[in-house]
């Protein structure tokens, strides 16, 4: 019995050096903009948000992500939390997208996987696998380059993250699911983000309880102006003009 303690710890230490300790150590894509394609799928600067109603993640995101976009349009949103996650230290304010009407070139577009507790569609409808279940939506709501580029790097590729084919992105959740993307593609190329920019941890936002969300004053966070400009720099540099 003893050995197999001993065996028990052994296995424990080692997984957890490995999905803890070497992603931090080893060159780590994630959390970082992926130039994932030399070829661009839209003739002007497209993005795509693929996110869920309660995504932490998500709604670190939207922050940064509104601010960008507010140089190329008009943007409506609603403030709105995310579920309590203990990892990131409570609920983190955020915003669900609404509406964009674009002054310039670039067109955005939004898509929700999810309801606000990750158990079904965001019109109610019971999930029993929520990775299924995600790219079945896509499969409805996006154009299939969209698809395609989803199956494969949130779901299927295990080595985008940490090289040591540990899990896809879509796999790491709890439960797994496909999560937060932002993908930006255009005349130069194709870019993606899986989660959220590491400039922004959702930690820095979250809180104990809910309350009223001062949009303002989280506009004007210098985190977030400085997340923004990444957004803008890889929207540049897809071939905006």
């Amino acid at each position: 019995m003893k050995r197999l303690g001993y065996i028990a710890a052994i296995v424990l230490s080692l997984l957890f050096f490995a999905v803890l300790v070497l992603p931090t150590i080893l060159p780590n894509e994630m959390f970082h903009f992926i130039k994932v394609s030399n070829t661009g799928y839209s003739k002007k600067v497209t993005v795509y948000l693929i996110s869920w109603y309660g995504c932490p993640y998500g709604a670190s995101l939207s922050w940064p992500l509104y601010d960008a976009l507010s140089h190329f349009g008009n943007i409506s949103a609603a403030s709105h939390y995310s579920i309590y996650e203990s990892d990131v230290g409570g609920y983190v304010p955020g915003l669900i997208f609404l509406n964009f009407r674009p002054n310039s070139s670039l067109s955005f577009h939004v898509i929700y996987l999810y309801n606000q507790y990750l158990n079904a569609s965001p019109n109610g409808t019971y999930m029993a696998n929520l990775v299924s279940g995600g790219l079945n939506e896509l499969k409805v709501e996006a154009p299939k380059w969209i698809y395609t580029l989803v199956d494969k790097y949130d779901v299927n590729d295990r080595n985008i993250f940490t090289g040591l084919s540990l899990s896809s992105p879509a796999y790491l959740g709890n439960p797994p699911h496909i999560p937060t993307t932002l993908i930006i593609t255009g005349p130069n190329g194709t870019w993606i983000l899986i989660g959220y920019l590491n400039q922004l941890n959702p930690s820095s936002l979250s809180v104990q309880t809910k309350g009223p969300i001062n949009e303002e004053q989280l506009l004007a966070n210098p985190t977030v102006i400085k997340t923004s400009n990444t957004i803008i720099t890889i929207i540049d540099a897809s071939g905006y003009n």
